[in-house]
């Protein structure tokens, strides 16, 4: 047992030393390029595009707070609507986070990013003074938004609605 175990480690640490002394002369690797990175056209940076924007707001005054349902199934692309039909959305058991929300009309919208097809945007909502002790106070979202098919021209559609808070992992200790 013990020459057999000898001779495995051996070859462990052969094959280990070989591969740390012999790695990138195999012509595997690239060298590190000083070149700008391609992107590809749907990528190109764009302002944030104010179509979209007013579609992200008429989002926020609708879907979380579970009114005018039938003006939010038109601004969810397919990613929130996980296949439901008009009638089932309408019933508000929806895919989308409720949240009771005071400042839906003014909250403001930061980018994160914008390209010519696509944007996600942080919003921060506020809940209502009646919202009851087991709302949170605030409680910022991710807001994506996509235009259809992916086209330049395409009808843009919320497609992320999901919370920046996360639970807190438990220590260690």
């Amino acid at each position: 047992m013990i020459w057999i175990s000898g001779a495995v480690l051996a070859a462990g640490l052969i094959a280990f030393i070989s591969g740390y002394l012999l790695r990138g002369t195999s012509g595997i690797h690239s060298p590190i390029s000083t070149q700008p990175a391609q992107t590809s056209p749907k990528m190109v940076k764009a302002p944030p595009s104010k179509e979209a924007l007013k579609i992200a707001r008429q989002f926020v005054e609708t879907a979380p707070l579970r009114k005018n349902l039938d003006v939010a199934y038109g601004l969810v692309g397919p990613p929130l609507k996980e296949g439901m039909t008009r009638k089932q959305w309408d019933t508000g058991n929806i895919p989308v986070i409720d949240y009771p929300a005071e400042n839906a009309k003014t909250t403001a919208f930061q980018v994160d990013w914008s390209y010519k097809t696509e944007m996600m945007l942080e919003v921060t909502l506020v809940a209502r003074r009646d919202a009851g002790k087991q709302i949170r106070p605030s409680l910022g979202f991710y807001l994506g938004l996509e235009r259809k098919g992916g086209k330049p021209n395409g009808k843009w559609q919320v497609t992320t609605w999901m919370t920046t808070w996360h639970p807190p992992l438990p220590s260690a200790q």
